[in-house]
């Protein structure tokens, strides 16, 4: 484990930042993570990833997690988590992807299963790595078509499944 960090003790660092996304506090949800954290390989720290957790509650002020399953090995915890929110606003940064940059707001509300990696360090987070289905979150808001799933799409759940 992490310099000698319990399971419980990484359980209880995911368990913080998931709570404080759901709260929409975009500074304790940054807390959790170190000042020198990477994201998805590159140097973002914590001022980084407040910026990046401001614009994602901009895009969707409801944003929420819903944790699933959590894998713990070594110093790196893997969780499934399901984001729900509802997209009323446009992100200042190319986050999720970039795909909504410059995207009105469509007031529709998304289900989106993702997929995370972090390394913990010393009680904080960092290295994070994520794959979220951006396509289904497209479909569901309405910029790209639905696919057919009675048509035999069976590689992806129905939306909002």
């Amino acid at each position: 484990m992490s310099r000698d960090m319990s399971r419980e003790a990484m359980l209880a660092v995911i368990d913080r930042m998931i709570a404080a996304g759901n709260r929409q506090d975009v500074d304790a949800w940054a807390g959790v993570y170190s000042l020198d954290a990477t994201n998805h390989g590159h140097p973002a720290g914590r001022e980084g990833l407040r910026a990046i957790f401001q614009s994602l509650v901009v895009a969707f002020p409801d944003w929420h997690y819903d944790l699933g399953r959590v894998v713990v090995e070594g110093d790196v915890v893997m969780a499934e988590i399901t984001m729900t929110g509802t997209h009323l606003g446009t992100p200042e940064l190319p986050v999720l992807g970039g795909l909504l940059v410059g995207v009105p707001p469509t007031g529709r509300r998304v289900v989106v299963p993702h997929a995370h990696t972090y390394r913990i360090v010393d009680g904080y987070i960092v290295e994070h790595h994520a794959v979220r289905d951006d396509l289904g979150m497209l479909q569901q808001l309405g910029l790209l078509p639905a696919t057919d799933h009675a048509a035999g799409d069976i590689s992806r759940p129905a939306l909002g499944a």
